[in-house]
């Protein structure tokens, strides 16, 4: 199966002993938290429409989706902002991402020179990040054009953008091939949020 690979966490850095989780726990933990409830806003400029598996508006029913199953961000609506600049805002948005990146999350603010006990895990607060879908690639959606489509096999937009919100509440790449935050995707492979992310959400005390 054709896999393309789902970068997340860019720009972060693991602190304390979050990093990683013993094996007994398929997640792992990038070493930030939210203090509140994050607001996350969605640009849906510059997506490419043509030869998709879904219509724009399902395009962007998929993308916000995705922020839904997690309890520590809510989406806010739209925006006219830049996704992966540092203005104060979390930002979701679009661009040709090269290679074979579906979508990548960037921590834009956190702060490294406190940490936060939550549980057994020391964490950084994270102030801002920021999340790119790819326009290079065909997307389908669990919400409705299937896959293979009448233009050819896709990607899960709703998997992928749950998968990318993962790593913006503070969740890294596992090696269990069946999680949402495994770090690739097969065409025509759809996952939702399940009971190991559950478990890494509330590791960051959500």
């Amino acid at each position: 199966m054709r896999r393309n690979r789902i970068l997340g966490s860019a720009c972060v850095v693991a602190i304390g002993a979050a990093l990683a989780a013993p094996d007994a726990r398929a997640y792992c933990l990038t070493g930030v938290r939210w203090p509140a409830q994050a607001d996350v806003f969605y640009n849906g400029n510059g997506k490419v429409t043509t030869g998709q598996c879904i219509s724009a508006s399902q395009m962007d029913s998929a993308v916000t989706s995705g922020i839904t199953p997690w309890s520590a961000i809510r989406y806010a609506g739209t925006t006219s902002k830049t996704a992966n600049k540092r203005d104060g805002q979390n930002t979701v948005g679009w661009a040709n991402l090269g290679g074979q990146t579906l979508g990548i999350t960037n921590y834009l603010k956190y702060d490294r020179t406190r940490t936060v006990p939550c549980g057994g895990n020391l964490l950084a607060n994270l102030y801002e990040a920021d999340v790119r879908h790819t326009t290079a690639y065909r997307w389908t959606s669990g919400g409705g054009g299937g896959c293979p489509c009448a233009a050819g096999p896709a990607f899960y937009l709703n998997a992928v953008s749950a998968h990318e919100f993962g790593h913006v509440i503070g969740l890294c790449h596992t090696n269990t091939p069946s999680s949402l935050m495994y770090p690739s995707f097969g065409v025509c492979e759809n996952k939702n949020k399940g009971s190991d992310e559950n478990a890494g959400e509330n590791a960051t005390c959500w």
